[in-house]
């Protein structure tokens, strides 16, 4: 059995049942990436997406968060995932350079609403979230099999892999058939979008692609429902001649990753939650480790910031270079959102002047900030990507090792090697609804449904249909 069919006979399976603790970061998941999708609510360029197909309009399947509009289901996911990646605040798996949830929470909550609003049945929060499961899992041990780096490929195994994980998730919820759900997968090998392109242009295509992924994943599984086919039986999708290891990844991936222990190791166990550092996880130990030198030196002195003369950060990994400190004169002068999400030199600048790193430092104004600006050409990229302290393929997080040298001669240094949210450092319910009240209250400040929402995912696994918890999700103000 090749790896599409093993993927999909463990998706199918009514006995394919994640365990408690599985169930458990599921649930998690699911309120963190409703907290990133709240944030990104009126969100640059989502909320223009958001805005888009709802004058598409269409079946009232499934809502627009954004507008309160019901639309196509797929449609209602590329709206939804789209405000979801906003903000860049949803959940990765740091070694496989991937986002997790993004894609696959969004196609999930749409498609439990379209087959509810479909009269078919009712989806359980338990059904729900062991689709959730189906799909992250997936995300994570295909984003884990590629041997070639994205520096290389320019492949995003965010979008690609997102877009297989909501089609699995997709197929689980919608019940299709073996046949069927292989066609799903095929189409969705059709229909992958994603290259770290968008990246380095700083561009609205960073948080349209978890749209898309989404978006794509759930109409594959629409489209096979409907008879549209996409593979056969004897050419797999993932390892065929032209599948997607060989069309995306040059053919360089372990196989073994995607199917060893499928079902009963779970990877997406591994991945970890972002903290309210709403830009890339490549800048985040460097900025945990700015923070804590900021704080030591404003409790001897008030007003470091003042006195920066340079603030020196090691970067030993070649991903986190190319992605966050490269060019460096793009980098130093973020025109866009996007582009300083994507600033090491930015969001460390940021940590040193405000003492924290939120959403409002990276909205359009802020970006002009003089005192931020000022620190920006203080900092010291200092790269080490092939010596002693480099470090290899699946080495996230990347320690990061910051000094900060004052003007009279004084220095700290600090080093950080995790961040709260990474498994060795998890964060509880508590915390990840904290981070799910401060995104209402940068997005939705008027809005007073925060603890019907919280409390409802703190139940979600006894709740008997998504009806209820539909009810409680915020939406954007028309």
């Amino acid at each position: 059995m090749g790896s599409t069919d093993a993927l999909i006979a463990w998706a199918r399976d009514p006995e394919t049942k994640p365990p408690p603790q599985v169930m458990d970061r599921m649930r998690l998941a699911l309120l963190d990436t409703l907290a990133a999708q709240t944030a990104g609510l009126s969100a640059d360029g989502a909320r223009q997406v958001a805005d888009l197909v709802t004058h598409w309009g269409g079946r009232p399947e499934a809502t627009v968060h954004a507008t309160g509009a019901r639309v196509p289901l797929h449609h209602a996911a590329l709206a939804n995932a789209t405000c979801a990646r906003a903000w860049d605040l949803d959940d990765v798996l740091e070694h496989a350079f991937c986002h997790v949830s993004g894609s696959v929470v969004p196609a999930a909550l749409a498609v439990a609403e379209a087959v509810e609003a479909s009269g078919r049945r009712t989806v359980s929060g338990r059904e729900l979230l062991t689709a959730i499961a189906i799909g992250a899992e997936a995300v994570c041990r295909l984003a884990l099999a590629p041997r070639e780096s994205f520096s290389v490929t320019g492949a995003s195994r965010t979008y690609e892999c997102g877009t297989f994980g909501a089609a699995l998730t997709s197929a689980r919820l919608m019940r299709l058939s073996e046949e069927r759900a292989r066609h799903a997968m095929g189409i969705a090998l059709s229909m992958l979008c994603g290259k770290q392109q968008a990246f380095l242009s700083g561009a609205h295509t960073v948080s349209l692609g978890q749209g898309l992924s989404a978006q794509a994943g759930v109409l594959a599984a629409v489209m096979a429902e409907r008879g549209i086919t996409g593979s056969a039986p004897d050419i797999d999708v993932l390892e065929g001649r032209f599948g997607y290891y060989f069309t995306n990844h040059r053919g360089q991936y372990a196989p073994d990753e995607i199917t060893t222990g499928l079902g009963t190791e779970w990877r997406v166990l591994e991945s970890s939650i972002k903290p309210l550092y709403p830009c890339c996880k490549f800048t985040h130990t460097s900025i945990s480790a700015t923070l804590d030198a900021m704080r030591d030196l404003n409790g001897r002195a008030k007003g470091a910031a003042d006195r920066i003369a340079s603030i020196e950060v090691d970067v030993t990994d070649r991903e986190a270079y190319d992605l966050a400190c490269a060019p460096d004169d793009a980098k130093r002068r973020p025109a866009t959102q996007a582009a300083a999400q994507f600033s090491m030199p930015y969001a460390v600048a940021v940590a040193a002047v405000h003492g924290r790193v939120g959403p409002e430092h990276f909205v359009p104004v802020a970006l002009d900030d003089p005192r931020v600006l000022d620190v920006v050409d203080r900092v010291v990229i200092r790269p080490d990507l092939n010596g002693e302290r480099a470090t290899n393929r699946g080495s996230l997080p990347m320690p990061a090792h910051v000094t900060i040298r004052l003007r009279d001669g004084n220095a700290i240094t600090r080093r950080a090697t995790v961040v709260k949210g990474h498994p060795q450092a998890p964060m509880d319910f508590a915390d990840v609804a904290a981070k799910f009240r401060d995104c209402a209250a940068f997005a939705l400040p008027a809005w007073d449904g925060t603890d019907a929402a919280v409390e409802t995912i703190r139940e979600v696994l006894s709740l008997p249909s998504m009806s209820a918890l539909a009810r409680v999700l915020p939406r954007a103000p028309v």
